[in-house]
């Protein structure tokens, strides 16, 4: 039962740390990211041109992910979302 509990402990702390950083990006993330970076606001069919390698619905998940990890912000709904970084205070 101990060891549990330290193992627990140990988990919690591992958590904590990667919570404080943020959210893990995977590879496609990162280029999305950066390419919005550099080009927004930006629209999923200039993504789906600039990164004909990665699916549509990847690349719709992976906004979604950025979006929840508030790393991007979508501008409006339907066919005029656009997507821009967000705003850090």
């Amino acid at each position: 039962m101990e060891s549990l509990k330290t193992l627990t402990e140990k988990l919690e702390q591992k958590y904590d740390v990667f919570k404080s950083k943020g959210g893990y990006l995977n590879g496609g993330q990162k280029l999305i990211k950066d390419f919005i970076t550099s080009n927004q606001p930006i629209k999923v069919s200039a993504l789906v041109n600039q990164f004909p390698e990665i699916r549509l619905s990847t690349l719709k998940k992976d906004l979604q992910y950025l979006r929840d990890e508030q790393v991007l912000t979508m501008i409006e709904k339907g066919k005029g979302t656009v997507y821009v970084m967000t705003e850090k205070e």
